[in-house]
């Protein structure tokens, strides 16, 4: 079901955003290059802590990736495990095993893992967001710094961002 709705969505947002009179064949532009608070939110939507790397915070960025791999690793490890358990269970066939025992255990495992992936995921883009978001006013501000050295020195330095 969470497939359907996935690409009913995405394929509503590619098919809205392109202007049939001047698209030839199939194609579509996306530009991600400025650094704005979307952008940051947008990379990190794809991949958890991407956003947080292109706010320049390295370590943040690892480290909710990591947090995010661990637990969607962990999240598909008990699910498997518990499909497991439960297939032993059933060719033992009796009610008193504790193969469902264990089945129940590591698919409540797999939740709690699935729902700590989620919302790292979500910490993610969030923060990626508002971080850029009050990155983006102190860059637009300090762009352009005048400064002078003693009477008649002036040096003038425009600032700019580029990430490859």
């Amino acid at each position: 079901m969470f497939k359907k709705i996935f690409t009913l969505i995405i394929s509503i947002a590619l098919l809205s955003s392109v202007n049939v009179s001047t698209v030839s064949a199939c194609s579509l532009t996306c530009d991600f290059s400025e650094y704005t608070a979307t952008n940051a939110a947008i990379r990190s939507a794809v991949m958890p802590g991407w956003g947080q790397r292109w706010n320049e915070q390295k370590t943040k960025g690892w480290i909710v990736f990591g947090v995010f791999a661990a637990t969607v690793f962990g999240t598909f490890y008990y699910l498997n495990k518990s499909e497991s358990d439960y297939r032993s269970y059933e060719k033992l066939g009796s009610r008193d095993s504790h193969y469902y025992d264990d089945y129940e255990k590591d698919l409540n495992t797999s939740r709690i893992f699935g729902i700590l992936a989620v919302a790292t995921w979500i910490y993610a883009v969030v923060d990626a967001y508002i971080v850029a978001d009050k990155k983006s006013q102190e860059y637009v501000y300090s762009k352009f710094n005048v400064n002078t050295y003693g009477k008649d020195g002036l040096i003038v330095t425009y600032k700019t961002r580029f990430n490859i």
